[in-house]
């Protein structure tokens, strides 16, 4: 795990725990399925479950979802606070935190916000 993600997590906290060091591991080679990282992580489903609850709620990953297809967990590469705009493509499943000044939000919309995802295709695929 990177320093810059111990960190955001003692900020909120809490610590650095084997499974959690796990599953940012595992999410840094892409994003993953709960299945995907149970496989990858050899933990228990409710302690990846959990993990990824928790990973969520500091910012540390997001989820994606598809119609009819499982939830994708992906590392927010940020690893800071604020909110900001992810960018996920649509054809090689690759995610990106764009940077802040990428999205504005203004007036209601700029405090009421949790997540912004825009999906498409990224340079390399389009």
């Amino acid at each position: 795990m990177s320093l810059s993600a111990r960190r955001h997590l003692r900020s909120h906290g809490l610590r650095c725990t084997e499974p959690r060091r796990c599953i940012v591991e595992a999410l840094r080679s892409g994003p993953k399925t709960h299945a995907e990282l149970l496989r990858l992580t050899r933990l228990d489903r409710v302690t990846v479950y959990r993990n990824l609850i928790t990973l969520q709620r500091v910012g540390l990953v997001y989820r994606v979802y598809f119609p009819g297809k499982p939830p994708l967990y992906v590392l927010c590469q940020q690893e800071k606070q604020g909110t900001h705009a992810h960018f996920f493509c649509q054809k090689c499943h690759k995610a990106f935190c764009l940077p802040s000044e990428a999205i504005q939000l203004t007036g209601v919309w700029a405090g009421h916000t949790e997540r912004i995802i825009l999906f498409g295709q990224c340079p390399e695929c389009g």
